[in-house]
């Protein structure tokens, strides 16, 4: 008797897959609305320092959009120069050795709430994209599955 290779048969399976492939649809709109409102956070973040400072201070904060998602910046008024963080760059410790102490942890509060929605906003839109990419992955493995 020869040895045929076992499987796929046809149907065999068929059904988990496209609810598995559902489910993570479900999962990449859940994600998609958590980024859109994480990016409403941002700007709030924004609008509150604005509030807070209304223009006193050099430094702002900046909405950058990116191919690789979206996020909060520090920037510095009048000067074009790249982007800098208040903690970990030489342009933003001097800025905040410049500061009083109460504004220093006022904006070391902004910068924190920075870091988390950046952070947030990072590991969604790279699930969303490594999870859309799955899908299409599979979409196309079923359909050469199913072809003689």
């Amino acid at each position: 008797m020869p040895n045929f290779a076992k499987g796929p048969f046809k149907g065999k399976g068929e059904h988990r897959n496209d609810w598995r492939v559902k489910s993570l649809r479900g999962s990449v709109e859940q994600l998609q609305a958590e980024l859109q409102t994480t990016v409403g956070m941002m700007y709030s973040l924004i609008d509150d320092y604005d509030r807070t400072f209304s223009g006193s201070l050099t430094a702002y904060l900046a909405f950058h959009k990116t191919a690789n998602g979206n996020y909060v910046r520090w920037r510095m008024n009048g000067v074009k120069q790249r982007y800098f963080a208040l903690a970990n760059d030489d342009i933003g410790e001097t800025f905040l050795r410049a500061q009083s102490v109460t504004v220093r942890k006022v904006l070391l509060d902004f910068e924190q709430h920075r870091l988390r929605l950046n952070l947030l906003h990072g590991l969604c839109f790279y699930e969303v994209k490594s999870l859309s990419k799955f899908i299409v992955n599979t979409k196309r493995v079923n359909q050469l599955a199913r072809e003689k």
